[in-house]
């Protein structure tokens, strides 16, 4: 019997990480200790959620393996040049993207955890990319979506978009509103900023997501949304198929 999807609701305190096997060609510094816990995956299209951690370290420089986005949930760290230069940093509260192909290293000092969501196309190849420059981006927490209001009141802007087409990040805005059940159309990762989104399922009770937490849709997960007046959300959409 094929169970229809549901929401998944992340809660890294409650999530027990396993430990990773490591190969120390992939790190310019000693090895570090990294755990991780996988929440969803599509092995199909490459997509993989879930909380990672790890200890000091330095990764060996070379392209970012895909396309992927991050929220830090604990320490800090910065991609960098082959040269030292810093491409950008991020410390706890943070959302991250990474663009796949970007010529960096990861750079690190004392403990991280992260959620994760990563799009690694089986059927693609990396690009040999000359440059990092615009491969990382730290979004402002701070900053409202540029443009207008769409039919439904929402204010969407886009804030990364994978070269594929394929994985889309979008800072929302909401009015006060519900929606009737409908399918979600891609693979959506929410982190909730502000306010909260309560997510009812055909046959499950109403779940509220307040401002701080995560939660991952499925492809074609079903359920009617209701959202408070100035409802802040950041969208991770895979459309790959």
């Amino acid at each position: 019997m094929t169970h229809a999807p549901q929401p998944i609701r992340i809660d890294p305190e409650t999530i027990d990480l396993r430990p990773l096997d490591l190969d120390p060609a992939g790190f310019q510094s000693p090895l570090p200790v990294q755990h991780y816990s996988l929440i969803y995956e599509d092995a199909a299209i490459g997509l993989a959620v879930g909380i990672w951690d790890t200890t000091t370290m330095q990764e060996a420089f070379g392209p970012y393996p895909g396309d992927e986005y991050i929220t830090v949930l604990d320490g800090g760290f910065a991609m960098v040049d082959a040269a030292g230069g810093t491409l950008a940093a991020a410390q706890a509260g943070d959302s991250v993207t990474f663009r796949n192909g970007a010529p960096s290293s990861w750079k690190q000092k004392g403990y991280l955890r992260k959620v994760y969501l990563t799009l690694q196309d089986p059927k693609g190849t990396t690009p040999a990319l000359a440059s990092a420059k615009g491969g990382f981006c730290v979004l402002d927490r701070a900053r409202a979506p540029q443009g207008s209001p769409d039919a439904d009141g929402v204010t969407r802007e886009v804030v990364f978009r994978n070269d594929a087409g394929t994985m889309t990040v979008t800072l929302c805005v909401f009015p006060a509103r519900i929606l009737p059940p409908a399918p979600c159309p891609s693979h959506r990762l929410i982190r909730v900023l502000a306010g909260a989104i309560t997510l009812t399922g055909p046959a499950t009770p109403p779940d509220r997501f307040d401002a701080g937490t995560h939660v991952f849709l499925p492809k074609g997960t079903t359920c009617a949304w209701e959202t408070g007046a100035g409802t802040v959300a950041i969208f991770v959409d895979v459309t790959a198929d």
